[in-house]
């Protein structure tokens, strides 16, 4: 372990540091896995890059129905290269795992008093922590959100780091909410030194202006199609989703225990606390967020950039608490402090489990309506082994083939590779037409099954159900939804996927009358998705206020 933490640009790791580096790396193929939700992701994708449709979910319907702006057009190089997705996913989620690995290293030099020996106290406890460690990959944008808030608090501590300043400003296009802290974050700081820190302005203003640009272009919105349907009010559910991770965890004690430490420490100007105190309150904003919308169905996902920044908010506390220790005694002490956390926190795992996860072959229960990944890890169409370097994903099966092909005279023999039948069937004479539009809810087959056309039942991807007032049984959940989808498949396979199909379906008199009662609302939307890209039109479209759809009309 080093002596002496560096406070040039380029430190020398310490021996804890490499540990928890080779840590981080094993564990995150370790504990790998794919959400189903990635495939939301994928499918826009491959729509892209593989079927020439645009990014789209269905073809000629313009909806943004991912979250993540920045995590979809970092998807879209590797896979424009031919590599499959198991591979992709895990190859960023190596790049996240070092990056914040080097953002946790820089920060514990701007925070660790010179010529004590380190404990790295926010390395060891992500590096070695289930959950930090499992949402380096998914499929999602958890990766790059985790990175975010080891960026972030390089930030607030030194503000002056280049990369800190960019990944900083870079974040409100990883996640939208994110904006918040970023806000908070560069009133502090101009108020602190007496300038404006312009590059994650201008970051942040270019990144999300050429976004808001093309999304009125391409989309006619000014949000994305999963703000609607979050946008709900769930405390109690929320709340209960927040204990769910922190106390797995311990965040509550060691929060409190460091808080203790910190202010027993306070006259020690190095230690920077009020700035532990506005990355405190910046993750506070975010849990306020996550708790107001009810939450996440999965464990931890939805807190990852407050629990990392939480975590970054104690750095260099116990080594300035070593600095007051005899010279000797110190180099055993940070290394029995850092033995003891890498060990606790390793330990650690979510209650839905039956035992710790690093086998992969826990049980799995809901509690409280929340799934951990082992749910997902555990499904047949989504168990991929971490080690491998086979394109596992890509492969379709016969009865995946069946259900893509149907009677189709291109259905190969045997098993086949999803893209093969892609630049198959773009060959072929088959059109999105031939075959049935329908409803569904797990992602990963609405990705294999590339030539239908989907409705998907809990709004994600559909404008329509994404602004009903129905109410989540989840978060993220209404079972209100599933027969309107039904609904909205039965008349756009009979009307047509078009601007004027639900009038005519009204006026046929084979609507619904929960179509015909919000015939206004719905006509509003659809013009938005089968917009024809022309921009004042479209800025027309974003600015109009569309009411609520009520089902119960």
């Amino acid at each position: 372990m080093n002596a002496a933490p560096q406070h040039g640009a380029w430190p020398r790791p310490s021996a804890i540091e490499w540990l928890c580096l080779a840590a981080s790396l094993i564990l995150s193929l370790q504990y790998s896995w794919l959400l189903d939700d990635a495939f939301i992701y994928f499918r826009y994708v491959d729509n892209l890059v593989s079927l020439e449709r645009g990014l789209v979910f269905n073809e000629g319907e313009y909806v943004e129905g991912y979250s993540s702006p920045l995590w979809c057009l970092s998807l879209i190089p590797p896979r424009a290269l031919g590599l499959d997705w198991w591979l992709i996913v895990r190859i960023l989620a190596l790049l996240c795992a070092a990056a914040t690995w080097y953002l946790l290293v820089l920060l514990a030099r701007r925070t660790t008093p010179a010529g004590v020996p380190l404990v790295q106290l926010p390395l060891v406890y992500l590096g070695f922590n289930y959950a930090t460690q499992t949402y380096f990959t998914s499929g999602v944008e958890s990766p790059m959100v985790q990175l975010a808030a080891a960026g972030f608090a390089l930030f607030v501590y030194a503000p002056q780091v280049r990369i800190a300043q960019w990944v900083a400003g870079l974040a409100p296009m990883i996640r939208h909410e994110l904006a918040a802290p970023l806000l908070l974050a560069l009133a502090y700081l101009a108020w602190r030194e007496r300038r404006v820190r312009w590059t994650p302005i201008v970051v942040a203003g270019v990144s999300l202006g050429a976004w808001l640009l093309f999304r009125v272009v391409y989309y006619a919105d000014f949000l994305p199609n999963t703000f609607y349907l979050k946008d709900e009010v769930h405390w109690t559910r929320g709340l209960a989703y927040l204990h769910d991770t922190f106390r797995t965890y311990g965040t509550y004690w060691l929060a409190a225990a460091f808080g203790l430490l910190a202010l027993s420490l306070r006259g020690n100007r190095e230690l920077q606390l009020e700035r532990r105190i506005v990355l405190s309150v910046c993750a506070v904003v975010v849990c306020v967020y996550v708790a107001k919308i009810g939450g996440d169905p999965r464990h931890y996902r939805y807190l990852a950039f407050p629990f990392v920044l939480l975590a970054c908010t104690w750095s260099g506390l116990l080594e300035h608490a070593l600095a007051r220790w005899p010279a000797p005694s110190q180099r055993n002490g940070a290394r029995l402090a850092a033995l003891t956390v890498a060990i606790g926190t390793f330990c650690l795992y979510p209650r839905q489990l039956s035992k710790h996860p690093i086998g992969r072959d826990a049980e799995h229960v809901k509690l409280d309506e929340i799934n951990d990944a082992q749910y997902h890890r555990l499904k047949s169409d989504l168990t991929y082994s971490p080690w491998t370097l086979r394109a596992e994903i890509e492969q379709l099966d016969d009865a995946q083939l069946d259900l893509v092909y149907g009677e189709s005279p291109l259905l190969p023999a045997g098993p086949s590779d999803i893209r093969v039948e892609y630049a198959r069937w773009l060959a072929s004479d088959e059109t999105p037409a031939s075959y049935p539009l329908t409803t569904i809810g797990w992602c990963a087959t609405a990705w294999r099954m590339f030539t239908h056309t989907f409705v998907h039942w809990d709004g994600l991807t559909d404008p329509i159900l994404a602004r009903t007032s129905a109410t989540s049984w989840r978060a993220a959940h209404k079972k209100d939804l599933h027969p309107l989808g039904a609904d909205l498949a039965r008349l756009r396979a009979e009307f047509g996927s078009t601007r004027d199909a639900f009038r005519r379906a009204v006026e046929a008199g084979k609507a619904p009358a929960w179509i015909a009662a919000n015939l206004a609302s719905i006509e509003a939307i659809a013009a938005k998705a089968y917009n024809r890209h022309d921009f004042m039109e479209n800025l027309a479209l974003a600015l109009a206020p569309i009411p609520r759809i009520d089902p119960t009309r």
